[in-house]
């Protein structure tokens, strides 16, 4: 029926001809059901009261629950993993942006006899890369989203804990002394411009021929940034292969010829 945004630069425009409208507007519709698609609880939470204060009376479904039913980025992932390991291509395997380990333990299960870097903060967005992010309206990414993580749950979750080496810290510097590496797959969900530019630097050139790298975000217009970041990428380093998922944030796969 509509879509509801606390952002009023987006009040009385439309998204593929569904009109986007304040909070209140759109709760006045008296719609059966409100999809909330934001990420983390507290936020979820708030639009929850926020839609309740103005008289919600249906129900809420949360966009995090209807990814155990359309996860189309870790049924991608399975394949990926699949083709690679039937192609005995070398090289290790690596996740930038890791948060709670969601997809690094299914890296780390799918590929079991490959080692898998891990680099993160740990603590969240860095303010360098938000002020990037502030400054050219790539997302509204805060300091603290994405810190209520730690490195011993995360370790909890592998299946081989003794293949994962965690790089913690500020990206790229956490690279330093791994210029010889070479990789199979890299999961690239970094969020922000700066930290997904500096990865595809990083990552894409030490893609052994086959490779993959399944990048998150890159049509997701909650964070603009990555898209921009491959565009970026692209214009120093000339013209990858890139395919588009339809996941539920714009995730693509990007293969090294």
């Amino acid at each position: 029926m509509a879509f509801g945004d606390n952002n009023q630069k987006l009040w009385h425009t439309t998204f593929n001809h569904i009109p986007i409208l304040s909070i209140n507007d759109a709760i006045k519709l008296q719609s059966d059901y409100c999809l909330i698609s934001v990420s983390g609880d507290d936020r979820i939470e708030a639009l929850k009261k926020q839609a309740m204060d103005e008289g919600f009376k249906g129900q809420f479904i949360i966009l995090s629950d209807l990814i155990h039913y359309f996860d189309i980025r870790s049924a991608t992932l399975y394949y990926i993993a699949q083709r690679i390991n039937e192609l005995n291509i070398e090289g290790d395997t690596a996740e930038l942006g890791v948060y709670k380990g969601d997809i690094a333990h299914q890296i780390n299960a799918l590929f079991p006899h490959k080692k898998l870097y891990l680099f993160d903060t740990f603590t969240g967005f860095d303010q360098r890369d938000i002020d990037i992010e502030h400054t050219n309206q790539y997302s509204r990414g805060q300091i603290g989203d994405f810190q209520d993580t730690s490195i011993d749950e995360i370790m909890k979750r592998m299946p081989y804990p003794d293949n994962i080496i965690i790089k913690q810290g500020y990206f790229p510097d956490t690279t330093i002394g791994l210029e010889d590496l070479t990789f199979s797959f890299v999961s690239l969900d970094a969020d922000l411009y700066q930290p997904i530019l500096a990865g595809l630097h990083y990552f894409y050139p030490r893609l052994n021929s086959g490779g993959m790298i399944l990048l998150h975000d890159y049509n997701n217009l909650q964070f603009t940034g990555a898209h921009q970041a491959v565009i970026d990428f692209e214009k120093q380093y000339g013209s990858i292969i890139l395919v588009p998922l339809s996941d539920m944030h714009g995730s693509c796969v990007i293969v090294k010829a």
